[in-house]
């Protein structure tokens, strides 16, 4: 039997309180038109499956895109799979999974990736238990050394999916992607999204998309000490367990460090906090046509090679007793967004690469007086501005 689910359309973005309008300015009856007219109607129909016929719609595709864009990446580690799958044996009740129907018969999965993956992989053999502690005599069984009795059990076990589809008839916001709303409200009280899995969540497009490739960039992955993508994902989209393992991958993490080189990249739009300046500038460009995602994509990308061809294996990172050390969110903003600027001198600044590696030195020695603006301990907008003039002064001196 079908019945809704009705989402509220006025969604205000956290970090952008100054938009939200205060409760004493806005009439009862202006309210109620925005109830009326801002509800979104959604057809919800639920059904349960053994674990067994789950795993046909997985392998035949039907529940066909269980990674759509706006999920956060795989993160559960083996000891969390194999407590799913105990609670199974144990005829625990687990959370239904969200299914939503784009088209008719072709659904993506909103939420329960986590656990239709482990599902899959476990029937599969790919993975033993792992730290049981009611059930811990099964620790280091894969599903076909079980008894066959808890094999049997195990495939008529049941999980529920609740199927949504938007009423064509409902008010239509082109501006809420409905998927990625209902996505970050059954996430509340989950395992929390991060500040970026929650971006990623509300703002996909073109933009989001844009940063998850160059996230993926060689020069980037190698610089950040990340698995190679093209190394460890493989034709279907599934990462190794060395790229889901990596704590700047697996969070989502990678990603902000992109979206700060084109968040921070125009002076005029850094203002408020880190986080409210990277909000805004996801939701300002989320829907971004093809030639800015080109132009953008294009500059991020040489910038970061030249910060390789000038700093190798050193680039972002700060220096003590002159050795290179850490990496730096801080650093990298400057170095990439100097470089940015200033990508008309590359060959320049590349013949001079020593100079400038020299200069790294001095202002990463925790005695200089630079040393505490350039590594962010002040994380304030005047701060990244004047980190950023900092190095662009630098690299443009050394390029004349």
């Amino acid at each position: 039997m079908a019945d809704s689910l009705d989402l509220f359309s006025d969604f205000a973005d956290e970090g952008d309180e100054e938009e939200i309008p205060s409760s004493s300015k806005v009439s009862d009856k202006a309210l109620e038109r925005q109830f009326s007219e801002g509800r979104l109607r959604v057809i919800q129909e639920k059904n349960d499956f053994f674990l067994i016929h789950a795993m046909d719609f997985i392998r035949g595709k039907k529940w066909g895109n269980l990674r759509p864009d706006y999920q956060r990446r795989l993160r559960w580690d083996q000891k969390k799979k194999s407590r799913l799958i105990e609670s199974f044996i144990m005829n625990v009740p687990v959370p239904p999974v969200f299914l939503y129907e784009n088209l008719p018969g072709k659904y993506e999965v909103m939420d329960g990736q986590q656990r239709l993956n482990t599902i899959s992989e476990f029937l599969s053999n790919e993975f033993e238990l792992k730290g049981l502690l009611i059930w811990d005599s099964l620790n280091g069984r894969q599903f076909s050394k079980l008894p066959p009795l808890i094999r049997g059990s195990l495939e008529r076990a049941k999980i529920s999916a609740i199927t949504l589809v938007s009423d064509p008839v409902s008010h239509n916001d082109p501006n809420i992607d409905l998927r990625a709303q209902v996505f970050d409200r059954l996430n509340t009280g989950g395992e929390k999204l991060n500040h970026q899995e929650l971006r990623n969540s509300l703002y996909s497009g073109p933009f989001n998309k844009m940063i998850r490739d160059l996230a993926g960039n060689r020069e980037f992955t190698e610089a950040w000490g990340i698995p190679a993508h093209s190394d460890n994902i493989n034709s279907a989209g599934e990462e190794s367990e060395n790229l889901t393992n990596n704590n700047l991958y697996k969070r989502m993490i990678d990603c902000e460090i992109v979206l700060r080189f084109f968040a921070f990249r125009d002076e005029s739009k850094v203002s408020g906090s880190v986080r409210s300046m990277l909000d805004r500038c996801m939701k300002e460009n989320r829907n971004a046509d093809d030639a800015k995602i080109e132009s953008l994509g294009d500059r991020f990308v040489s910038s970061i090679k030249l910060a390789r061809n000038i700093f190798g294996e050193n680039a972002f990172r700060i220096f003590e007793n002159g050795k290179a050390t850490k990496l730096s969110r801080p650093l990298f903003d400057a170095q990439m967004i100097a470089l940015d600027k200033n990508l008309a001198h590359e060959a320049r600044l590349i013949e001079r690469r020593d100079m400038l590696a020299t200069k790294m030195m001095e202002l990463t020695n925790p005695e200089s007086d630079s040393y505490p603006l350039i590594v962010g301990r002040a994380n304030t907008a005047d701060s990244i501005k004047a980190r950023i003039k900092l190095m662009s002064d630098i690299v443009r001196d050394t390029a004349q």
